[in-house]
């Protein structure tokens, strides 16, 4: 289960075809996600007009670069492939410093609710 982080590492011609495509930006995509792509990413999940809008904590996060882990890799829940590998994500912040997490609490409520979710 990829993140967007981790997704945006994995095929680097696909991700110059979104990142010119579907998220109408000129130029090269940046090797790595950073927290305005994973924003934007984020953000048109939420305008679109599906019913639900799913995103892994390790996504919502992502956003923010004091949030977000240092090491995408990190993010990653599980390798399929790999039976050692399992379930193995765990929050790296406390829920105390995540609601207090101001900007990111407020940000994410003010997108939230713009997209009638």
């Amino acid at each position: 289960m990829s993140t967007i982080r981790g997704w945006w590492e994995e095929d680097r011609k696909f991700i110059q075809r979104f990142y010119n495509t579907e998220l109408g930006q000129p130029g090269d995509a940046p090797l790595h996600c950073e927290a305005r792509i994973n924003k934007a990413i984020v953000l048109q999940h939420l305008a679109s007009p599906a019913m639900w809008s799913i995103f892994q904590l390790q996504d919502l996060l992502g956003m923010d670069e004091k949030l977000r882990r240092a090491d995408y890799t990190a993010e990653r829940i599980n390798i399929p492939a790999n039976p050692r590998h399992y379930w193995r994500y765990r929050m790296h912040l406390t829920l105390e410093k995540l609601q207090q997490a101001d900007n990111f609490n407020q940000e994410l409520k003010k997108r939230m609710l713009q997209s009638g979710r």
